[in-house]
């Protein structure tokens, strides 16, 4: 699909709106469907399966990964291969992100089910009640549903890469839509529990890969080939690929690392604990999904500016997106404090789970900024091809703030210690994030003249 005067000629704001709109639109539903699970698992009133909830969240995210490692890699070089001029490179690049995922994930899932039970132990599910629930939701969601839904994601990001977001976020949007509507059936009219949210999850996933993949079969003068037979291994596009897709891997992993750590060390507090954590973090996944559906819709955009050396393209859309976001994370932050206590009953009534989550609330919400920019800026290096930089930003955000501050604040502030470690690491993140975006942008400059 030719999108040439959505990235060439139309102005930026009107090519930003374009393509972020209907990815954005697309990451509301997946929000939605995503906290879908914690309301109507949080309205069984049972602490047990929304902790397995909390538990399974982490795991689940490693299917995420796979498809960021291959999808977003895959999604950052065929965009800028369009700006090169070299579609030949694209098709290879598509070809290999599609069917590397496969591999990649089937790998997991041998892996999981090898090592269910001290993976599960060691996610935080210390109560034979909450394995046995988070044994049944990952079950359905990751063994069985692992293809599908790595599938649908990766086939997203191909189909983004070429500017066609709204094909790719129509996609994405009818597996939101009918998880929501098959949580209601088996959660709630069915009472089938967390098992049943597990399933409603697998089949949402599989109606969205279907729909992909007839969207990418039947596109004309696609760049996307998915045909094996048309298959030719190509070691430099391969790197390329998984070169910028590590970064975005790696925030997954270490991502998954960190909520593992807390949801462990929240477990000596007890299930409410645990399920007014995991509550509060499904809430805040709002500051994540807007986000993503911003920084996914304009990474075409970005890609191909730099690929045809239009600078000040590229930087436009950089500030404007900057823009958007400062004010769409000083929201995030006002409504968390001033709103904290309904937005909790919405998702639970059960008195504890709430009055514990209205102070983790009002202090994981400070992170929304942090978390907001560390995001745009890796999709800037990620466009730009520069993995290292993007990989950096990832490993000190994770590895050398979070993950030790998670240790530190325990000691020292208990639960509070541990909900404030994510807004301190993501701000100071912010700051590294601004000082490597300017030195990157002056060198790239300098290296234009």
């Amino acid at each position: 699909m030719n999108n040439k005067d959505v990235f060439e000629n139309m102005t930026v704001p009107r090519a930003v709106a374009k393509l972020a709109i209907p990815t954005v639109l697309s990451q509301l539903v997946v929000l939605i469907y995503n906290l879908a699970d914690a309301f109507f698992v949080g309205h069984t009133n049972d602490p047990s399966q929304i902790a397995a909830l909390t538990v399974s969240f982490p795991i689940f995210m490693c299917l995420t990964m796979v498809a960021n490692l291959f999808g977003i890699g895959a999604n950052s070089f065929i965009s800028r291969s369009l700006g090169e001029k070299k579609p030949d490179n694209a098709r290879l690049a598509s070809t290999f992100g599609f069917y590397g995922s496969f591999i990649a994930v089937g790998l997991l899932i041998l892996i999981l089910n090898v090592f269910n039970l001290p993976i599960f132990r060691m996610a935080g599910a210390v109560t034979e009640s909450t394995l046995a629930h988070t044994q049944s939701y990952l079950f359905w969601t990751f063994t069985i549903g692992g293809i599908p839904t790595v599938g649908s994601m990766v086939l997203a990001h191909l189909i983004r890469s070429e500017g066609n977001t709204k094909q790719a976020s129509i996609g994405v949007a009818l597996g939101g839509v009918l998880n929501i509507v098959l949580d209601g059936l088996f959660v709630s009219v069915l009472g089938m529990g967390i098992g049943g949210a597990g399933i409603a999850t697998f089949i949402s996933n599989l109606i969205s890969f279907g729909y992909l993949l007839t969207v990418a079969l039947r596109t004309k003068d696609s760049v996307i080939v998915l045909n094996p037979l048309k298959f030719r291994f190509d070691k430099n596009i391969a790197s390329s690929v998984i070169l910028v897709g590590i970064p975005a891997a790696a925030v997954i992993i270490l991502g998954t690392v960190a909520n593992i750590l807390l949801t462990n060390s929240m477990s000596s507090y007890g299930d409410i604990s645990i399920a007014a954590q995991g509550t509060v973090q499904k809430i805040g996944s709002v500051g994540i999904q807007i986000t993503v559906g911003l920084t996914q819709g304009i990474m075409p955009l970005l890609g191909y500016c730099y690929g045809a050396g239009n600078l000040k393209r590229f930087k436009s859309v950089s500030s404007l997106s900057f823009i958007i976001l400062a004010i769409y994370a000083g929201l995030c932050i006002a409504l968390a404090e001033i709103f904290a206590e309904p937005i909790l009953h919405i998702f639970t009534s059960e008195t504890q789970t709430v009055e514990k989550g209205i102070d983790f609330i009002r202090i994981w919400f400070l992170c929304v900024p942090g978390m907001c920019f560390t995001n745009l800026f890796g999709a800037i290096f990620q466009s730009m091809g520069r993995w290292f930089q993007s990989l950096l930003l990832s490993m000190v955000r994770q590895l050398v703030l979070l993950i030790p501050l998670l240790i530190i604040l325990k000691n020292f502030g208990g639960e509070t210690g541990l909900m404030s470690a994510q807004p301190i690491a993501d701000t100071l993140t912010l700051v590294m994030g601004f000082i490597m975006y300017i030195t990157v942008m002056k060198k790239t400059k300098e290296a234009s003249v």
